[in-house]
């Protein structure tokens, strides 16, 4: 299984400039735990997730900060034809929850989560036990 085959929805992205306020509405509004931050490119030069945004509350940041004040910048990134195993050991060897997937050309095509790939392997694992 690729790691194309977890991407479930179209991927939510935004620009720098938005306030973390803004992000955090988008973030709830679409039901996601994060938010990829792009360029005019469309490639990814940050991520924002739910812990980013409860440290900057718990840091007294104002919510009418840009996000790119408290985004990852350079987020971990993998492309859509790698192998569900190489997503598993980036997100444990880096100690992440969430891998922006990237095309050929470098641009977004989705977010996969921890929960993604866990649930994958479990199905892998479970075809393997039956046979």
């Amino acid at each position: 299984m690729i790691v194309s085959d977890l991407i479930k929805r179209k991927v939510i992205t935004a620009r720098p400039d938005i306030s973390i306020r803004e992000a955090s509405k988008i973030m709830k509004r679409e039901g996601i735990g994060s938010l990829v931050i792009v360029n005019e490119n469309f490639s990814p030069i940050g991520i924002i997730t739910e812990r980013d945004i409860v440290y900057a509350v718990a840091d007294g940041i104002p919510l009418e900060s840009k996000v790119a004040e408290i985004m990852s910048i350079n987020p971990v990134t993998i492309d859509s034809n790698a192998d569900i195993s190489e997503a598993l050991a980036l997100m444990t060897s880096r100690g992440i929850r969430h891998l922006v997937v990237i095309n050929k050309e470098g641009n977004v095509v989705g977010v996969i989560s921890i929960t993604d790939v866990i649930k994958a392997v479990g199905v892998i694992a479970l075809d393997l036990a039956i046979w």
